[in-house]
């Protein structure tokens, strides 16, 4: 008799597999979601990705954050899941990362994600460990042929923090077959790792240290009701705490997807905002070995839009009538070759504290536009190309203005 797990839409999935079902879970991706749609008891997936950037000007490295301002990145995540009851999944992910910035830095980075998944229920269920954060879309679709851009959004890389994984209590569930929840709660932001030019995004560092001097609560509503769309909404309320000085902060997050024939829509808004800033200014100061203090914005903001469309069709492909061939890198019904432009906007800084005006401090007023192509030979593979123009109003800290970038990249999840 098989195995049945059960998909939020109450349905017992009785599926025996040997590949990917491109179907998801809350809160994972294609890839990390494979074990709740077969019988298996045991599944290894993951994602591999390349990434190269070509900076035509000048590069802006205030951040400290290189993954920002990278010239390349090999990234490789494995995960391996293990259901010995159909009610129960124990997962765990090896995340591995390679950056470097020419030969000028040089970065490793080696960390576990570890969780049990409790299936209650198809409108309950309970997730303990260190998992992803249902915050924007990226968070949850960080897989490379999820998005089309070969890094990801710079208004989900800055503003709404991505990847983003902490340790935490995550539930969710389905409220009917359209209508999706999730309530998490996460240990507390580290507010001394704070940087003004990316706001919150390296309080929440990495996902295996323990501060309990804060929380971070995350609820999540997505809806599936109308034709190839999914609409979101989720946040952030979190509360920060260290040497007796607290503040509190908050992102509001929703985008909608849609795709219509060849075409594909999306756009994603986010606001934010941070209390007592003049406090947070004082402790970063304080452990700063310089003795510099970060200016965060009390007010942040960010959004972007975009179109694709599949132009093979236009080429005179006709997928429909493609016979597939055993290949390793190509299946011919599954070829695409879409084309697309995003525009983004944010602004780290859109109010600052009065009592911090006359502080220097490193900000991110940028605009964005992001023109490329993808192509999958399959499903499960992609090549990535697009040029980003740049527009960041707010100088480098020798006055010069950073430039535009082209990059490259090579995905795949298994």
């Amino acid at each position: 008799m098989a195995v049945c797990a059960y998909a939020q839409d109450g349905r017992e999935t009785r599926k025996v597999i040997d590949t990917l079902t491109y179907e998801t879970q809350s809160g994972l991706p294609i890839a990390a979601s494979k074990i709740y749609f077969t019988d298996s008891k045991f599944t290894i997936s993951g994602y591999g990705e390349s990434n190269f950037i070509n900076y035509l000007g000048p590069k802006n490295t205030q951040s400290e954050d290189l993954e920002l301002y990278m010239t390349n990145m090999q990234r490789f995540v494995a995960y391996a899941a293990y259901k010995p009851k159909k009610w129960l999944v124990l997962y765990a992910e090896i995340f591995a990362e390679y950056m470097m910035d020419g030969g000028r830095e040089r970065k490793f980075e080696f960390m576990p994600e570890i969780f049990a998944d409790f299936l209650i229920s198809p409108k309950f269920n309970l997730r303990l460990g260190t998992h992803q954060a249902t915050i924007g879309y990226l968070n949850n679709s960080d897989e490379p042929v999820m998005f089309y851009t070969v890094n990801r959004p710079e208004v989900e890389r800055i503003i709404i923090p991505s990847t983003w994984i902490d340790l935490g209590i995550m539930t969710y569930g389905r409220i009917n077959n359209d209508l999706k929840w999730s309530a998490s709660i996460y240990q507390g932001l580290d507010p001394t790792l704070l940087n003004g030019a990316t706001w919150i995004r390296r309080g929440r560092d990495e996902a295996l240290r323990f501060n309990l001097n804060g929380y971070t609560f995350n609820p999540s509503l997505k809806y599936t009701g109308l034709k190839d769309t999914e609409l979101a909404v989720n946040g952030i309320l979190a509360s920060m705490s260290q040497d007796g000085i607290r503040s509190n902060t908050h992102i509001l997050s929703s985008y909608v997807r849609h795709n219509y024939g060849n075409w594909s829509f999306m756009a994603l808004g986010a606001i934010g905002g941070t209390d007592n800033t003049q406090g947070l200014f004082e402790l970063t100061q304080a452990y700063s070995p310089d003795n510099t203090g970060q200016v965060l914005g009390r007010n942040v903001y960010g959004y972007y839009a975009e179109v694709g469309y599949d132009i093979l069709p236009f080429l005179g492909v006709n997928k429909s009538k493609a016979r597939d061939k055993n290949s390793f890198l190509i299946k011919p019904s599954e070829l695409k070759l879409p084309i697309f432009v995003r525009y983004e906007r944010l602004d780290t800084h859109a109010q600052i504290s009065p009592e911090l005006m006359g502080q220097p401090f490193f900000q991110s007023d940028l605009t964005a536009i992001t023109v490329g192509a993808n192509f999958n030979p399959r499903r499960n593979v992609v090549m990535k190309t697009n040029y980003q123009f740049r527009n960041n109003r707010s100088a480098l800290a020798d006055g010069v203005y950073e430039g535009d970038r082209f990059e490259f990249g090579l995905g795949f999840i298994f």
